[in-house]
């Protein structure tokens, strides 16, 4: 990667030194453009490809259609749109990806050295092409391409590998539209003649390796061939274990091989799952930006979850050793870019007295590398008349930080002491968090599902035969649909109907998931009011996530049965993304609130109206929540959207992202009355509509910087500030609820859907009076049976202020959850 990065600033250099008008501008252009593809191509960030595609326009822009070279400017500039069609899916890159080699290839002479290259390129773009129309014609072209290139190329030519690659590609996608067996067993030759052909030290012959792996695999799955079988296993783990191999393709290898064997050889399967995960994290690349990395993420979604279960299901192990293992892979395979960020929060206090410059360093490289990648401008990059300096700051910086980063964490490791620092808990570090009260890990997996529960005598699991990958699907299906017909404002029957189908689903969710768990640990009854409540945590993981485990049971239970099947009258509930977020979450953790005569570092955001949203709906009740909230919290910092139907609203500064994040910044209870817009595709973006929340909006992304030392609780009265809508990043849990939990608040109570203005505004005013111990003081520590107390009252028709309406129910309180220590 050092001499990809040097290969960068080179080119970079030689295009600032070339003038406009010189006639080795254009190939310093495609050249620059060039580097930059490859360092995409190794590392995935996206402004390298994005700015190769700058760099290759320009040169192709500046160069006559008849100069000689001409056609390669443009098959690069198509090469590198593809390569984005693939990242991001705009047809529009698709199509002048096509346009580009096809006249790449048309206007070059069948007698030019690079026509061949041209070809294969043409032919390789309309493959993909082909995948994303299914036009068959396009796919007969693409071979036919493909065959011209190889026909046309000498057998000793260093290209000729990647040309029969290619084509071998090609010629599977034609087995499977066709059912040839000539196509097939003809791509498998090319792979081999490719594989045979290239030193197995270059990076190529991992990608020729991997193509002949799963191709084998294709013909073993028609033939039934042991040989095929064997081919593909061989090749697959040969490039997992490869240290030539990018990693997202090792990944795809492991994940490939455990496939390939789960069936036949758990064990075997198990091993190349785990070797798989436990290369997620160099994926996610520190010097990408959070859109790539959640990119790169989303690729192998569910790939931790299928590992643990192919651990657990592995018969070499014991039972505790097949569950420590799962809790491991899931550990390092769920939440990678929360588990990366908690790595750099590393507690530098040691670092600090013994070696203050080394702690400095590592806290600046920290700091700049958690900036938002948008700071790295394109535009700044692909303006000549931008300084030099600048630009090298914008194109390198995030690449060199990493690397600065890496090698300062080495230097620090290296002391005497610290050894572990930044480094992940170890398993017994873990499992020492369920001193406190039972964890409980669920893994919703294609080959089998478990509870991994976590309690002071170890680790065991549950196995739930009742739970498939299937049948989770179906319900929260059944849950959400149930749950929109609730909120749309439905006939009463209608309403009715969707209260019975979210019943079903809780009742569902006990029989299957919770009520055998809570069986294990032996809470079968209610405890007494006067008694200490057991708390359990639970780690949902991917799609069991969607459905509330804390509102799971039969409600329609007698109210005074004692052992009435609910986990809320068995149990206090929490939530966590994994055992280390639980374990940065407590060391976080801090007393009660300072008494009402203490200096006030309490902070409220009210946003009654949302400006620039006309079709979002007021929230009348915010007045009436913040004036509450003065109650409770006394000297509080009031920041007060004006309300145009309150003239008597209180006037303060605006709830802006900056006087938000000023006034966090030596905060210990926040809590956020307002709007949230969750982003479908990049939970990222999902955010807290503020009062200029068009302009500089504060999302879960703007908070990763963040780091707060007298954080305690964090309220965020506002819809879905829990939920993740993109499929592909469950695992990963990137919402507000997570995102507070990071920057400090070791105590966040969040939603996972929508909540209604006036009961918001009751719950919350009873979660503040729960939260107060007998002698009158706000202890934060009690938030989880705060909030507990607030839902089961609201549950059972306590009179809670506001309350009304409880046709909604569960609609109505099950939303409300905690997540932390």
């Amino acid at each position: 990667m050092t001499k990809l990065d040097e290969a960068v600033t080179v080119a970079r250099k030689a295009v600032d030194a070339t003038p406009d008008d010189h006639p080795d501008r254009a190939r310093n252009l495609s050249n620059l453009g060039g580097a930059l593809q490859a360092r995409f191509g190794r590392v995935g960030d996206r402004a390298d490809l994005d700015e190769a595609i700058g760099h290759f326009r320009a040169a192709t822009e500046a160069t006559p259609g008849s100069h000689s070279e001409h056609g390669k400017y443009q098959s690069n500039l198509g090469g590198a749109l593809q390569a984005r069609f693939d990242r991001v899916g705009d047809r529009a890159d698709l199509d002048t990806a096509v346009a580009a080699q096809l006249a790449a290839a048309e206007a070059t002479p069948e007698v030019h050295i690079n026509r061949p290259l041209y070809l294969s390129n043409l032919g390789q773009v309309l493959l993909t092409k082909y995948e994303h129309t299914r036009d068959p014609a396009t796919l007969d072209e693409a071979v036919a391409r493909m065959r011209a290139a190889v026909a046309s190329i000498a057998e000793n030519h260093p290209m000729r590998a990647r040309y029969l690659s290619n084509l071998a590609v090609a010629l599977r996608s034609l087995s499977t539209r066709t059912e040839k067996k000539a196509a097939l067993n003809e791509a498998v030759e090319h792979l081999r003649t490719a594989t045979e052909a290239t030193p197995a030290g270059q990076p190529d012959h991992a990608m020729y390796q991997f193509n002949l792996g799963v191709t084998l695999h294709t013909r073993f799955e028609h033939t039934a061939s042991e040989a095929d079988l064997e081919g593909a296993v061989s090749a697959c783990t040969a490039v997992y274990q490869s240290s030539t191999a990018i990693p997202s393709l090792r990944v795809r290898a492991g994940s490939a091989l455990a496939a390939m064997l789960a069936t036949s050889d758990p064990g075997r399967a198990s091993i190349a799952a785990e070797a798989a995960v436990l290369l997620l994290p160099e994926v996610a690349a520190r010097q990408l930006g959070r859109g790539d990395q959640q990119h790169a993420l989303g690729q192998f979604a569910g790939l931790a979850t299928n590992a643990a279960g192919l651990a657990l299901a592995d018969p070499r192990a014991g039972r505790r050793e097949r569950a420590t293992r799962a809790l491991r892979l899931l550990e390092v395979g769920r939440a990678v870019l929360f588990s990366q960020a908690l790595d750099a929060r590393d507690d530098i206090t040691a670092l600090n007295v013994r070696h203050p410059e080394l702690a400095a360093r590592f806290l600046r490289l920290r700091d700049r590398l958690d900036q938002p990648a948008d700071d790295f401008r394109l535009d700044t990059l692909l303006d000549r008349d931008a300084p030099a300096a600048r630009r090298e700051h914008s194109a390198l910086d995030r690449h060199r930080l990493a690397r600065d980063l890496a090698r300062t964490l080495s230097e620090i490791r290296a002391l005497d002491g610290f050894a572990s620092f930044a480094l992940p808990p170890s398993v017994e570090e873990l499992l020492a968090e369920a001193v406190q009260g039972p964890i409980v890990v669920f893994n919703i997996s294609g080959y089998r599902s478990d509870a991994l529960v976590l309690t002071h005598d170890g680790i065991t699991h549950l196995e739930l035969p009742g739970i498939t990958v299937v049948t989770v699907s179906e319900r929260i299906g059944a849950f959400h649909r149930a749950l929109a017909a609730a909120s749309a404002g439905a006939s009463n029957a209608l309403r009715r109907a969707a209260q019975n189908e979210m019943s079903d689903v809780l009742e569902w969710l006990w029989d299957n998931a919770t009520g055998p768990v809570l069986d294990l640990l032996g809470h079968h009854d209610r405890p007494s009011d006067e008694a200490d409540w057991p708390r359990v945590w639970w780690v949902p993981g991917g799609s069991l996530g969607l459905l509330p485990l804390h509102a799971a049971g039969h409600h329609t239970d007698p109210a005074d049965d004692p052992s009435r099947r609910t986990v809320i009258d068995r149990v206090i509930s929490s939530y966590t993304p994994t055992v280390r977020a639980l374990r940065h979450a407590r060391r976080t953790s801090g007393g009660p609130v300072p008494s009402p005569g203490a200096p006030a570092r309490d902070l409220i955001v009210a946003m009654p109206t949302t400006p620039g949203v006309p079709g979002l709906g007021r929230l009348p009740y915010t007045a009436t929540e913040a004036v509450m909230l003065r109650r409770h919290l006394p000297g509080a910092v009031l920041l007060h959207e004006p309300d145009p139907e309150e003239p008597y609203a209180p006037t303060t500064d605006l709830p802006t992202k900056a006087a938000v994040l000023r006034n966090l910044s030596d905060c210990r209870i926040a809590h956020f009355a307002c709007h949230c817009a969750n982003n479908p595709t990049d939970p990222s973006r999902s955010l807290l509509l503020l009062h200029d929340h068009a302009t500089d909006p504060f999302t879960v992304a703007a908070l990763a910087p963040v780091r707060l030392h007298h954080a305690q609780l964090a309220y965020l009265s506002a819809c879905r500030t829990s939920a993740v809508q993109n499929i592909e990043l469950l695992d990963e849990s990137i919402h507000l609820t997570s995102a507070f939990q990071l920057a400090g608040f070791p105590h966040v109570v969040g939603t996972l859907w929508e909540i209604k203005d006036q009961t918001a505004a009751a719950v919350a005013d009873a979660f503040y009076t729960h939260l107060r111990t007998y002698t009158g003081v706000l202890d934060t520590e009690r938030s989880a049976w705060a909030l507990h107390q607030a839902v089961r009252d609201l549950r059972d028709g306590h009179d809670l202020p506001g309350t009304l309406d409880r046709t909604g129910v569960p609609f109505l309180w099950a939303a409300y959850l905690h997540a932390g220590a």
